[in-house]
C-alpha cells in the first residue's frame, strides 16, 4: 500500500521493542514498524537498501547509543528523519541530540499520545519536544557540557540540514522574522527557535547575515 509509513525502531530491550511497535501500530494503520536491537543492525539494513520515513531510536544502548546512531546515518548521507525517545530527560541529553540533529525527543514517561504528536511531527519535518521541556530549553539555550562545539559533531564541511530547516533557510534569507516564518510554515514560534538554533550550530554561526552567506557558499540557497 502506497499510504504506509514505515518506521524503524532501535532500542537493546526486545520487550521495550515489542511494546513500543505495539503502541505506535495502534495509534495508526498506515505505521507499520521494523524493529531492530542493535543500531549496527539498523544501519546494515539502510545500507542494503531499505528505507524508512522515520527511525525512532533509544539514548542510551550498550553497543552504541542514539548519538552515535545519527552522527553514524549522517556520516551514509542518510536524510531519515530521526526520533529520540529515552529514559534519559535531563537538559544536557535533549540538546545534545537535538544539536546534531534529531527531529525530537520524549521521555519513555510520556504517554502514548505525545508520542503519537512527536512521530507526526517528525515526519513533518519539525522539531518536536513536549511542552514541559521548551521551556527548560527556552530558559537554559545552553550548558557548559553541550556548548563547546566539537568538530566530530558539527559535519561542518557537509552539513546535512532535513527539508524543513532548508524552508527556514530560506525564508531566513528573504528576510522574514521568527514570527513571520511561523505564518508561513504553518508551525509554532518555538519551533522555528529550534530549528534556526539546529541550523546554526550545524554552519557553524552565530547570527542571521552570516548564516545566509554560509549557506550561499555552500550550496544551500538558490
Amino acid at each position: 500500500m502506497t499510504d504506509q509509513i514505515f518506521i524503524a525502531l532501535v532500542d537493546d530491550h526486545q520487550m521495550f521493542l515489542d511494546g513500543l511497535d505495539a503502541v505506535i501500530t495502534s495509534l495508526n494503520s498506515h505505521y507499520v514498524c521494523t524493529s531492530f536491537s542493535s543500531p549496527r543492525e539498523a544501519i546494515r539494513a539502510i545500507e542494503n537498501g531499505a528505507t524508512y520515513n522515520l527511525i525512532i531510536s533509544d539514548l542510551v544502548m550498550e553497543e552504541m547509543n542514539g548519538v552515535a546512531l545519527i552522527l553514524a546515518l549522517q556520516a551514509r548521507k542518510c536524510s531519515t528523519p530521526v526520533l529520540v525517545v529515552s529514559g534519559i530527560d535531563t537538559l544536557p541529553p535533549i540538546e545534545k541530540v537535538l544539536r546534531i540533529g534529531a527531529l525530537g525527543f520524549v521521555p519513555k514517561s510520556a504517554p502514548k499520545e505525545t508520542l503519537g504528536e512527536a512521530i507526526a511531527s517528525s515526519l513533518r519535518g519539525d522539531v518536536f519536544l513536549p511542552k514541559e521541556l521548551w521551556s527548560v530549553i527556552e530558559k537554559n539555550p545552553s550548558s557548559p557540557n553541550t556548548a563547546i562545539k566539537n568538530q566530530e559533531d558539527t559535519a561542518e564541511d557537509n552539513p546535512l540540514l532535513a527539508p524543513r530547516q532548508i524552508e527556514v533557510l530560506s525564508l531566513i534569507a528573504e528576510g522574514y522574522s521568527n514570527n513571520r516564518i511561523s505564518d508561513v510554515l504553518n508551525i509554532s514560534e518555538n519551533t522555528v527557535k529550534t530549528h534556526i538554533k539546529q541550523i546554526f550550530r550545524q554552519l557553524n554561526v552565530t547570527r542571521r547575515t552570516a548564516c545566509v552567506k554560509k549557506a550561499q557558499t555552500l550550496g544551500l540557497l538558490d
